[in-house]
């Protein structure tokens, strides 16, 4: 989980939630100001009143360097981290917190600060009126706090329930420029900072137009915005709807300093940041997926395309800054999406967490959101910042996809159920090669609900579309197959092997 950060101003609850946090989320805690009276051999109003603020905030500065040195791993357990009030004052102090975790602001009215405090021991409130000195602070830090926070939590709500907003929030890095902030809400400043930013255009379909739309007025605090509707499902990573698309942004005048911001599932991601790769050779793009798939698999890794003659054959690879990612929405979504994008969570389990296979196959769809977005994102994360380009190791994202692309044309299935038909295919053939058990596939998926056998009246049409796939090479068609549950090997498979792998999952081929 890597750390999260809290900052606020005095009486926020930081070192109250923070401990709730690390004892609800298994994480560690730990307070930048009980490590400063640690090292300083005194307390903090003895330190103000014997060395002064300035030598204060060397302190904390230097805690804070020191903590973001020691290293988290997306996928671990991950440390709670309650910041001082003024943590926010040193520039250099929140860029490493930003690039270290993610950094949520608890933020709360004076009325409710003042309602909390005790003056007694608070250096910055001396004086009788508590009220009017917190005014003063926060006038003073207000915009420092916005600026640092990736989130902005009320903290008016009991700690309970603070807690259960700030349980998922992480960030994940994928390589030194893309990042995937996970929270219970949009990122409060959506667009990472640019001082040349102008404006950004907003891409999405009808079914996610309403998200849309807030997404543009919350972007306006940052940059002009405009949307731009397309097509739905499929249609919308057409070449027709890219050319349309390439019109309007050239009578926006969209310069290379802006931005492309997707929101929507698969379809709008892939499309929004192919449309980022290509217009004046590259701009930034952001993505905010509204589907489970959309936000584990699809606008992770900086894969886009779209379809000429077949899915994703014309595309480029081009990381998104960012990509927010909307715990709450995906918490709503309906019963069938969420069964759809677990196919892809569950295949990241498959092929380098045991852990995440065992979570969903005691959950089935019941499993927990955040920890299972948390966990298959790390994976993607992991796997992309080795090998952006797939020249090796990122192959074993493909699991259940070489088959899978077909089945999902020819049968007209949707994407994460056609995967999981192509996962069971790959693990026969897997078992015909190194003994792998295919019911460790089969029973996890059918907990989920999803699909492992499908109608296919001709293998052929099936395995056409395979020899035009992606994963094709001059030595062959290349599968991903397991020798163990997180034990992948990409192999190239004859005809043979993928009649079988077809066989096993209802054709007669």
């Amino acid at each position: 989980m890597g750390t999260l950060w809290l900052i606020g101003m005095m009486g926020s609850g930081k070192s109250t939630v923070g401990k709730l946090l690390a004892d609800f989320s298994g994480r560690q805690f730990l307070d930048v100001d009980s490590l400063i009276e640690a090292r300083a051999g005194k307390s903090i109003p003895d330190i103000f009143e014997q060395d002064g603020e300035a030598a204060f905030r060397s302190l904390e500065a230097g805690e804070i360097e020191l903590l973001c040195q020691e290293p988290t791993t997306p996928e671990g357990a991950g440390r709670v981290v309650a910041t001082g009030g003024g943590a926010i004052l040193n520039r250099d102090s929140v860029k490493l917190m930003r690039q270290s975790g993610v950094v949520a602001w608890l933020d709360a009215s004076v009325l409710v600060l003042a309602g909390r405090i005790e003056a007694m021991g608070r250096p910055l409130l001396a004086g009788s009126d508590v009220a009017s000195n917190l005014t003063r602070i926060l006038a003073d830090r207000q915009e420092l706090y916005e600026a640092a926070a990736h989130f902005r939590i009320d903290a008016s709500l009991s700690p309970d329930r603070i807690v259960r907003n700030l349980a998922g929030c992480s960030r994940i890095a994928i390589g030194d420029t893309s990042e995937v902030l996970i929270g219970p809400s949009i990122p409060h400043r959506l667009l990472p900072p640019s001082a040349e930013r102008e404006q950004a255009v907003v891409i999405c379909q009808p079914g996610s137009r309403h998200l849309a739309e807030q997404v543009k007025e919350h972007i306006l605090v940052q940059a002009d915005s405009t949307l731009i509707e397309v097509p739905d499902r499929e249609e919308a990573k057409s070449i027709g709807t890219l050319s349309r698309l390439y019109d309007r942004l050239a009578e926006r005048n969209l310069g290379r300093h802006d931005t492309i911001v997707g929101v929507g599932g698969g379809a709008v991601t892939d499309l929004a940041g192919f449309v980022a790769a290509t217009w004046l050779r590259g701009i930034e793009s952001v993505l905010v997926p509204t589907t489970l798939l959309g936000a584990i698999d699809a606008s992770i890794g900086g894969k886009t395309g779209i379809n000429v003659m077949g899915k994703n054959l014309v595309g480029a690879f081009w990381h998104p800054s960012r990509v927010a990612v909307d715990l709450e929405a995906l918490r709503v979504l309906p019963e069938e999406l969420i069964r759809e994008g677990s196919a892809e969570a569950i295949k990241a389990g498959f092929i380098a967490d045991p852990k995440l296979v065992d979570l969903m196959a005691e959950h089935g769809l019941g499993f927990p959101m955040a920890e299972v977005v948390g966990r298959s994102i790390a994976v993607k994360a992991r796997v992309v910042s080795d090998d952006f380009r797939e020249t090796g190791l990122r192959a074993i994202l493909n699991f259940g996809h070489t088959l899978g692309h077909g089945i999902e044309v020819v049968n007209g299935l949707s994407h994460g159920h056609a995967v999981a038909v192509g996962m069971v295919a790959a693990a026969a053939i897997s078992a015909s090669i190194y003994g792998f058990d295919p019911a460790r596939v089969v029973a996890p998926l059918e907990g989920l609900g999803l699909p492992t056998s499908v109608d296919i009246p001709d293998p052929d049409d099936i395995l056409r579309l395979v020899e035009r796939d992606k994963k094709r090479t001059s030595a062959g068609i290349r599968m991903v197959l397991l020798r163990e549950i997180g034990d992948p090997v990409v192999e190239h498979v004859d005809q043979a092997a993928l009649r079988l792998g077809l066989a096993a999952v209802g054709s007669s081929a």
